[in-house]
């Protein structure tokens, strides 16, 4: 019991300490209408540019109050020593259509939702297999342990029908907030349906959908998280390739050193290898 309320006993102390501050945000968009997922930014401003499209999100999972989080954003708390600012993310920044003065695209009282889109994989060395054992709870406010009310949290599922968590409704003009407007969300991992300090190390796999009940206005297609716990950059860098999305739409959130390089290389072999297995086609040909 002294875990389960520790957390949001420190989620709470830490949203006080970052008034001011929102922490990492997917930049989303509309086009040709069509939600479009774009740059997570590691905290606000959050429409200064329109940032480039991204279906991949890399980033690692880590230790807070007893349990593990993806967390983009590890700067480190200004007023509390030794603790995160940001224990977890990324939510969703969707004002950028008001940075020049508007008109708003997100109508006015429409929601955004997060759809999960299956359960939580864990890559094996060559493929990612679902766990049966170890999920991911995506959720609104600061405690993990979140039962009610439903809308506010979705945890991942081998089988469908697959959950949701539901933003606040969309407000005229975006409120107070206007270009700069965000909704924050949490991901947990959790063993056994609860969340735990002891989850197997790895590489893991959430695929998600951002949807709206705007009428008319298409969801964004399926998305990836792969959050890595403690696990060799190789396995992460196979992982990623292994989902075969282009490079430019991958986005490596604070990376490790050699990451990018080792993605480099990762990425020339796979081409060079094309172009080998191209020219004996052409050459049997």
């Amino acid at each position: 019991m002294r875990a389960q309320t520790f957390v949001p006993a420190w989620f709470a102390v830490l949203a006080a300490s970052t008034a001011f501050a929102h922490g990492p945000q997917i930049q989303l968009t509309i086009d040709n209408a069509k939600i479009v997922t774009r740059e997570l930014i590691l905290d606000g401003p959050y429409s200064n540019s329109l940032t480039a499209p991204k279906s991949v999100y890399v980033m690692p999972l880590l230790e807070f109050g007893g349990a593990w989080y993806a967390r983009p954003n590890n700067t480190p708390s200004a007023t509390l020593p030794g603790l995160p600012a940001f224990p977890s993310g990324p939510g969703l920044a969707y004002g950028y259509d008001l940075a020049d003065g508007g008109p708003q695209a997100f109508a006015e009282g429409s929601v955004l939702s997060v759809a999960l889109t299956g359960g939580l994989g864990r890559w094996n060395g060559t493929e990612f297999e679902e766990s049966l054992t170890t999920g991911l709870k995506a959720f609104r406010g600061t405690n993990p342990n979140i039962t009610s009310p439903p809308e506010n949290f979705a945890i991942s599922s081998n089988s469908g029908p697959y959950d949701d968590v539901f933003l606040p409704p969309v407000a005229a003009n975006y409120g107070n907030d206007g270009p700069e407007v965000h909704a924050s969300l949490r991901h947990v991992l959790l063993e056994n349906g609860s969340p735990s300090n002891t989850p197997p190390d790895g590489v893991y796999l959430l695929g998600f959908d951002i949807t709206t009940t705007q009428f008319g206005l298409g969801s964004s297609g399926r998305s990836y998280f792969v959050l890595n716990k403690n696990a060799p950059m190789s396995d992460v860098v196979a992982a990623v390739q292994s989902l075969h999305v282009a490079p430019e739409l991958v986005q490596w959130v604070v990376p490790e050193p050699g990451c990018m390089a080792l993605a480099g290389i990762g990425a020339l072999t796979i081409k060079n290898s094309r172009r080998r297995r191209a020219g004996v086609r052409e050459g049997n040909e």
